[in-house]
């Protein structure tokens, strides 16, 4: 079985039978969507909570805005 892992400001997608995961979560936020019918996963680890002191944004997963 393949584990697919999430590290800080990024974000993927699975399909069953692989599992997602990240660690190392401290005062970052991990948001998980779980599709039941179609059996897919998505995972973002996100490590700021806004982008406002980012002028170029090149990294959307790392924001929560």
């Amino acid at each position: 079985m393949k584990i697919i892992t999430v590290g800080i400001a990024e974000s993927n997608i699975v399909r069953a039978p692989e599992k997602i995961m990240t660690v190392g979560l401290g005062s970052c936020c991990g948001v998980v969507l779980y599709d039941e019918i179609n059996k897919n996963a998505g995972l973002v680890h996100i490590l700021l909570p806004d982008s406002k002191v980012d002028k170029k944004m090149d990294n959307k997963s790392k924001y929560a805005d």
